[in-house]
């Protein structure tokens, strides 16, 4: 019995096995913070709205094209002058997204900065300058202004 006191072979085993436990412990939490860490920034990524941000630069620059045709079309056969029709008509469509960003929780406003056009026979060129904002709580965007080409064809 004696020489099992002063024996300490397994005194070694047991510490190497506490050493090698906790390290592969603080191996586990380091991953676990890295998976963690990989989510979050990845979420972060995909909370700003960016594809509402590009579809409201698309709306607008369709709204624009069809506003001149409109316009063209309503001058052809009434009184009022392009630009006059053009402002109306633009002003009452960026009313009308408004109304429609609204409805999701999100701000926009757009305007009308400055038009200028040439007609040329039956078709109509032209460039649009819009002041575009939005916002819905977490991004603010403002693109001001924002240079629309136009080519109507007739």
């Amino acid at each position: 019995m004696e020489s099992l006191r002063d024996d300490t072979k397994g005194q070694w085993i047991a510490l190497s096995g506490l050493v090698i436990s906790l390290i592969i412990i603080s191996l586990a939490l380091l991953a676990n913070q890295a998976v963690i860490a990989g989510y979050y920034s990845s979420n972060a990524a995909l909370e700003l709205p960016k594809e509402d941000i590009r579809e409201l630069n698309l709306q607008t620059r369709e709204n624009a094209k069809m506003v001149m045709d409109l316009s063209y079309e309503i001058n052809s056969s009434s009184n009022q002058s392009m630009s006059t029709l053009y402002t109306s008509l633009f002003n009452d469509c960026s009313e009308q997204m408004r109304y429609l960003y609204a409805v999701h929780g999100e701000s926009i406003d757009v305007s009308l900065a400055n038009m200028t056009y040439n007609t040329t026979g039956a078709s109509v060129t032209g460039q649009v300058w819009a002041n575009i904002s939005f916002n819905d709580g977490k991004t603010d965007y403002v693109s001001a202004p924002e240079i629309i080409d136009i080519e109507v064809g007739k």
